[in-house]
């Protein structure tokens, strides 16, 4: 092969690489650490009625939009079970997380019959007094006329319209315009059912809402407007975007991991595969004595391509860097190493039997590139099983060892094989001290 070809090779590969490395570490990204590496919160919530697939990812989806809307960056929402698992690694604002997790009612929608203290309801005819959010008394609604199920799941957002006041939008479903509009029908005439024009928004049966219904009829969406400030209009908007959950769910849990304990964690993990990563060089070291530099720079690679790898994922992904994934990267090592003694044992044997080392190196990677690659892909599958039928921290351990797996095959075929091959062309293993290490070792460990 081509000098030419192998130079650019390591070249284009390390360069891909480095660069994407140093890119990353320029604008401060790192791979996500979970909440056993950072601290922070752990809730636990479960559906007070029963409820299918279907409707816990619905759930699980509008929660995960309701904390990124609150400003809580990187949530972990996940369904395990019948559960609803909500990590929330490095928040340190309980309370503020607390306030966005709230949701464990569901929204009605109730025409407003009378406003003030003291107005009685007619509970013959489905009339209750509740509070208002703001705390600025009671008043009386009718029945039940139609849930937050008729908005579009995560619609409701907070904007500015054209008067630079704040509002709020929030789109209908095509099953739930007609409910909306039979409601805005009714309290737009004044008549008997909802003499206010007020159409309230409740939940947990507090009044977050009351707007007075400008028009009839509402052709996909509705903007809600008033006296807002921007805190007033995302809270009304996250009201509505729980409205649309299609069951109610309850908090059972909450776990808090403090910082130090995380970073106690990250800290042992680190060690723990140094330690080891030591270890194995050393080995190496001593047992394949000029190799062992390839070994070296690969594993070196190795890490460079891990670290951007879990960069990538981590931001582009729900899956923090966890405990167990840290886990798995340490155990991807040996798989990495192991690698390494296949490929180079078949070389020793070799030069054992009497092959060059530029005659030895390819006649050796195309004996074992399809084992290595087996190997491999063993390990691979033995990660996506895991990965798909596995939940919580069995699910980040087969991530992280599967993408490490490819992150071992992308070295050694970029990087170590073109290394060798090159390293083979030239003087380096020529002194006898060298080669009767390479020959002579297989020998006597054969003996």
């Amino acid at each position: 092969m081509k000098k030419s070809r192998l130079w650019a090779s390591i070249i284009i590969f390390v360069g891909l690489v480095g660069g994407l490395l140093a890119f990353n570490l320029s604008i401060g990204n790192t791979p996500v650490l979970g909440l056993d590496l950072k601290g922070g919160l752990s809730v636990i919530y479960a559906t007070s009625e029963p409820a299918d697939d279907e409707q816990l990812v619905i759930v699980r989806d509008l929660m995960r939009g309701q904390l990124e809307d609150f400003g809580i960056a990187e949530p972990d929402v996940r369904v395990e079970g019948e559960n609803i698992i909500v990590d929330l690694p490095g928040v340190s604002d309980q309370e503020s997380a607390f306030d966005a997790l709230q949701i464990s009612g569901i929204v009605t929608l109730r025409p407003v019959i009378a406003c003030g203290p003291g107005v009685p309801a007619d509970a013959s005819l489905g009339q209750d007094s509740l509070p208002r959010a703001d705390g600025t008394g009671d008043c009386v609604v009718g029945v039940v006329g139609g849930t937050g199920e008729v908005f579009s799941q995560g619609s409701a957002s907070a904007a500015l319209d054209q008067q630079g006041g704040w509002v709020v939008n929030v789109d209908l479903r095509s099953d739930g315009q007609a409910v909306w509009n039979s409601l805005a029908q009714q309290c737009f005439s004044g008549a008997g059912d909802c003499p206010s024009r007020q159409l309230a928004i409740v939940l947990d049966d507090v009044i977050q809402s009351a707007p007075v219904v400008q028009t009839p009829d509402f052709p996909g969406s509705v903007q809600i407007s008033g006296d807002f400030s921007e805190d007033e209009v995302r809270a009304l908007a996250r009201v509505l975007n729980r409205g649309a959950f299609p069951v109610p769910v309850e908090q059972q849990r909450v776990e808090t991991v403090s910082a130090t304990a995380g970073q106690d964690s990250l800290n042992a993990a680190v060690i723990a595969g140094l330690l080891g990563l030591a270890a194995v060089l050393v080995f190496m070291v001593a047992y394949y004595r000029k190799l062992a530099v390839v070994i070296i720079a690969g594993l070196i690679v190795w890490g460079m391509t891990v670290f951007t790898l879990a960069t990538l994922v981590s931001q582009a992904t729900n899956y923090a860097l966890t405990l167990a994934g840290a886990t798995g990267i340490i155990v991807a090592v040996g798989v990495t190493v192991d690698t390494y003694v296949v490929f180079f044992e078949r070389l020793k044997d070799e030069v054992r039997h009497g092959r060059t080392m530029r005659n030895a190196a390819p006649r050796s990677f195309d004996a074992t590139w399809r084992t290595i690659v087996s190997a491999d892909l063993v390990s691979l599958m033995a990660s996506l099983i895991l990965f798909w039928l596995s939940v919580g921290s069995v699910k980040g351990f087969a991530l992280y060892l599967g993408l490490t797996t490819i992150c071992d095959l992308l070295v050694f075929y970029f990087f170590t094989r073109p290394s060798v091959f090159l390293l083979s062309m030239t003087n380096w293993f020529d002194d006898n001290a060298e080669r009767e290490s390479i020959s002579v070792s297989t020998a006597g460990a054969t003996a």
